[in-house]
């Protein structure tokens, strides 16, 4: 455990610009394990700063924990839970798999650790001695449950990805009737239909403990496949990943669940999902192309919305990514917001480097013909064999 703090010793508390900031850095498992562990019962989290996910991820995958704990004069600690897996560079824990960061802490600590200041924030990384070049936070929520992020930082741009999602409220009929319900229903029966001619069609809202990993299994392949025809890097392709997911949604921790739709005994379609603080978010899905014409995925989803609907849900969140199916249901966009900052020289160049591919991306994807383009070309590029 590292202690760094910034206090009156520094230049800049000492002439009244910046509050006292106390940072503490682990660096191995075992501290990162231990300051998860000590949060408060009232520290908030997003779903991918859940405690289960953090553990399985530190458990997992073999990069560098670099936990790093900050607190506020007179207050608790904001924990940003962070990883080096390459190029020196420290992200959040999860890397791609972690969409809607956010750091913990109990509400009046977060608050106060946001009164400091963004420089008093960034001067505090700066002098923690992380064993990072660089610190990049990407998919950073601006705000959660009405609190400023201390970590959205002056620089800061749009992340590159809008993430959809649409109210519950009212419950299915009503979220039906705002979105040409009858020609959804309509459609779900004919694919019904479909399905029914080829076997036994069964939701599975979630799938049961004792066939998680089989489905997990059966999800792993089908994308790695889907991934390929696209000729898109398959994230979900290394063993240490592949272990997380199984840990994480075997781990029997209710806010993880997996849903199927099956087809005799074999999965049509697939979606992990979080829920978390009323809100349902697909993290992944998939289906099984042998069923394409039946329409598997979007009868899922219908299912599944339904479902949390019946659960009394607030949100059913896509998540990060803009689709056609998305937009059929979605009316709220949120854009997420991406902190580069450069530690050494090096680490400067990475985080003017990623910020730049920030607002390239966004540019692409902000204009369809261009996206089209690339998306077409990225296909034509993929391996065939």
């Amino acid at each position: 455990m590292v202690d760094a703090s910034l206090r009156l010793d520094d230049p800049a508390a000492a002439r009244g610009r910046a509050p006292a900031i106390d940072v503490r850095v682990g660096t191995s498992v075992l501290e990162a394990h231990a300051m998860v562990d000590a949060l408060s019962g009232e520290a908030i989290h997003t779903g991918y700063q859940h405690p289960a996910f953090l553990a399985a991820w530190l458990d997992k995958v073999r990069c560098r924990p670099v936990f790093v704990q900050m607190r506020a004069a007179g207050h608790g600690p904001v924990l940003l839970p962070l990883e080096v897996c390459s190029q020196g560079i420290a992200g959040y824990c999860g890397g791609r798999h972690a969409n809607g960061n956010f750091p913990l802490g109990r509400p009046a600590d977060l608050a106060a650790l946001a009164q400091c200041g963004p420089g008093a924030v960034r001067r505090a990384l700066k002098r923690a001695a992380l064993p990072a070049s660089a610190v990049i936070l990407e998919r950073q929520h601006r705000q959660w449950r009405g609190l400023a992020n201390p970590f959205v930082l002056r620089g800061s741009v749009p992340s590159p990805n809008v993430a959809l999602s649409f109210s519950l409220q009212g419950g299915f009929d009503a979220v039906l009737a705002a979105r040409s319900g009858k020609r959804k229903r309509k459609k779900y029966r004919n694919h019904l239909r479909k399905l029914q001619a080829m076997g036994t069609v069964r939701f599975h809202h979630p799938v049961p403990s004792q066939a998680v990993t089989e489905t997990l299994d059966a999800f792993l392949a089908l994308k790695a496949e889907r991934f390929r025809q696209a000729g898109i890097v398959n994230v979900f392709g290394d063993a240490p990943t592949r272990a997380f997911f199984h840990a994480l949604f075997g781990s029997g921790v209710p806010a993880f669940e997996l849903h199927a739709l099956t087809v005799g005994d074999v999965p049509a379609a697939i979606i992990g999902c979080t829920i978390h603080d009323g809100r349902l978010t697909v993290e992944f899905g998939t289906f099984d192309a042998r069923f394409a014409h039946a329409g598997p995925g979007e009868m899922l989803f219908f299912s599944a919305i339904a479902h949390a609907c019946a659960r009394k849900l607030a949100v059913f969140d896509f998540g990060i990514g803009d689709e056609p199916y998305k937009r059929a249901w979605c009316d709220i966009e949120t854009t997420h917001v991406d902190t580069a900052l450069g530690l050494t020289p090096a680490g400067r160049a990475s985080a003017v480097a990623q910020l730049a591919r920030s607002r390239a991306v966004r540019f692409v994807k902000s204009h369809e013909r261009l996206w089209a383009l690339t998306k077409a070309a990225r296909k034509r590029l993929a391996p065939t064999g």
